[in-house]
């Protein structure tokens, strides 16, 4: 069951594990079959046990990279694995110090760096570093992608909390919606081209339900709403998004829309009218999708693939009724 008070889902907290960026490719290969010499077995299993099991863990990636001495006392102890810790930074496009889910770390992790034999080993004398960083253990590992190390919701209890939604969404006296998701609905339905069930949320329900009745009222909620329980990113115990990054770029969504509706959280009002006032004060979906200006300034920060498409304009001029 949902909880129905605010819990700490993790993602704004002190972080649950910390460890040097070199060492997230070493837990990997660990988990490939390696005897990585960069991270003892033991730390790196209670690492892999709690990403495993629970989706909120973040991770703190450090680095030793200004921990160098003066030139006048030149000192080259641990230059190799500096090196190593900021060209997995460089590659993930962070900084020494960043906090990440451990879903978005993997994630990104495997998109971009496919081998460790170019970070963790040289053909040059003196950097030939770790013998097994062409065993094809990290490989391995990466194939399966990052439902092989971190937690997953599982298919059946997806199937179940659909299930229960969509008889929800059905019969109940209202709606609850996150105001953001309400351009999605549009986006996809695209002036009448969206008629079926979407495999991760409930719009269509959500449709279905507001076309037989336009006048449901519906409350917008801030964060995850009835169209989230039956997806891969929501966890049932904090009721919260647990998407790779938190999808923290939809918490700005929401409240851009909150704002240019002149609504705050917990407003209610029927389908119809409420969808008239959407199309009135939101004529555009890169107006809060793509963030007005349509720049991307960071990972987290990506622009919705729909705002190159027409979807939003073909339901505002065709109407969802």
């Amino acid at each position: 069951m949902i909880s129905e008070t605010t819990l700490d889902d993790g993602f704004c907290r002190t972080p649950v594990i910390t460890m040097y960026a070199r060492q997230l490719l070493s837990t990997v290969c660990i988990l490939g079959g390696a005897e990585c010499p960069l991270l003892d077995r033991d730390r790196a299993e209670e690492i892999l046990d709690k990403v495993k099991q629970d989706p909120t863990v973040t991770i703190r990636l450090e680095s030793n990279a200004d921990e160098v001495p003066h030139y006048s006392n030149v000192d080259p102890e641990d230059a190799f694995n500096r090196k190593r810790d900021l060209d997995v930074l460089q590659r993930l496009g962070l900084v020494p110090g960043s906090v990440r889910r451990a879903r978005y770390l993997y994630t990104l992790l495997f998109e971009r760096i496919e081998t460790p034999s170019t970070i963790c080993a040289y053909d040059t004398a003196g950097w030939e570093g770790c013998p097994l960083a062409q065993s094809g253990a990290y490989e391995s590992v990466r194939a399966r992608g990052w439902q092989a190390v971190v937690y997953q919701r599982s298919d059946e209890e997806m199937r179940e909390y659909r299930e229960r939604n969509v008889k929800q969404i059905a019969e109940g006296e209202q709606l609850y919606v996150r105001p953001h998701h309400l351009m999605c609905l549009c986006c996809w339905y695209a002036g009448g081209q969206g008629q079926s069930p979407r495999p991760n949320d409930t719009l269509y329900e959500i449709l279905q339900r507001i076309q037989r009745e336009p006048d449901v009222p519906i409350t917008l909620v801030e964060g995850c709403c009835q169209a989230c329980e039956c997806c891969d990113g929501f966890h049932p115990e904090t009721g919260r998004c647990v998407h790779a990054g938190g999808l923290i770029r939809d918490f700005k969504k929401d409240l851009d829309v909150f704002q240019r509706l002149g609504l705050m959280p917990g407003a209610t009002m029927g389908a119809k009218e409420l969808f008239n006032l959407l199309f009135e004060r939101v004529p555009s979906v890169r107006d809060v999708c793509a963030y007005g200006d349509g720049v991307v300034r960071s990972e987290e920060w990506q622009i919705c693939g729909s705002v190159d498409q027409e979807g939003y304009e073909l339901t505002r001029r065709a109407g969802v009724f």
